[in-house]
């Protein structure tokens, strides 16, 4: 690249040295330009939480001031009054259906605090959502995704005067409001630009962490929808075969049933055979005869002829 007195000597139409340019060039040679539709005052290439900040900020009727004095107040902002006046006391939070503002910031802060929550609501609700409790915890509930929210003073830290003296905390005055939890927890602070300043930012991002989570569950969802599909499909194949090995188990079985069948017989007819030849077939030996036969016949597997003796159990 020219150094930068290249371009002032060709304003003023000076001599200037021309650099050749490196012939090997590894860089990104080309430069494409957005074009934004008419009309539309968000660029498509920016990222979701910006299109979705401003979308929010170019809503005209979306209420997006924080006022100075509340009016109207939205139902959690008049039951968090009433809890701080002890109208309100909550025996057992979890099974207490009411919900106020998830506020923790000091008293001569509070009017702040109830201002901005207020608005905040009201903005959240304006967008079709609503608030929710999950145990001890309020949250904004988009889609049944229940994202958590929290707005708290944050404190500075005195170190101890004394030995054996303990760190004072101090309020500072500055709010943080924090959203989610885990890995999708994400934090606003005080700064330059108040918390007030950041509503569409704020809201725009429970929006998305809720689409980002409600988009996780139903890969998971899914993925546990196949994978049970596979374990079916596996269970099936086992089966098939398990049944397929009990099957010939029992023909192998049956067959050599049937052989010891055969070897039986065989054993009976040269028995038989013998006693013939030998003249010596009494009617003992006959009714062994008679005897080994039925249990040949017993054993048979095409034949399968009743025991009472053998069948007994």
């Amino acid at each position: 690249m020219p150094d930068g007195s290249y371009w002032s000597k060709l304003k003023f139409n000076k001599k200037f040295k021309k650099e050749k340019l490196n012939p090997i060039f590894g860089g990104v040679d080309k430069i494409v330009l957005t074009v934004r539709k008419e009309g539309n005052t968000i660029n498509v290439d920016q990222t979701p939480l910006t299109i979705r900040t401003k979308e929010i900020e170019n809503d005209p009727d979306a209420p997006l001031i924080v006022p100075d004095e509340i009016t109207k107040p939205d139902i959690l902002t008049i039951q968090t009054k009433q809890y701080w006046q002890g109208k309100i006391s909550f025996t057992s939070y979890r099974e207490d259906n009411r919900i106020i503002h998830p506020i923790r910031v000091g008293k001569n802060n509070r009017e702040r605090a109830l201002n901005f929550m207020d608005a905040f609501t009201k903005l959240i609700r304006y967008r079709g959502h609503t608030f929710s409790k999950e145990y001890s915890n309020t949250g904004v509930l988009i889609d049944e995704i229940f994202i958590e929210i929290d707005l708290r003073e944050a404190s500075k830290r005195i170190p101890p005067t004394t030995k054996y003296g303990s760190s004072e905390y101090i309020p500072t005055g500055e709010f943080i409001f924090k959203v989610g939890k885990y890995s999708g927890e994400r934090e606003w602070r005080d700064g330059k630009v108040k918390l007030e300043g950041m509503l569409a930012r704020i809201v725009a991002k429970i929006e998305l962490l809720a689409q980002r989570e409600k988009e996780w569950k139903e890969q998971a969802r899914i993925s546990r929808l196949k994978r049970e599909e596979e374990e079916k499909l596996r269970a099936e194949i086992k089966k098939r075969r398990d049944d397929e090995v009990d099957k010939f188990n029992r023909l192998v079985k049956l067959s050599e049933q049937y052989d010891k069948t055969r070897i039986i017989r065989q054993y009976i007819e040269a028995v038989k055979q013998k006693a013939i030849n030998t003249n010596n077939l009494t009617p003992e030996k006959q009714e062994w005869i008679n005897w080994a036969t039925d249990k040949a016949d017993w054993l048979d597997p095409l034949i399968n002829r009743p025991d009472e003796i053998l069948d007994a159990k």
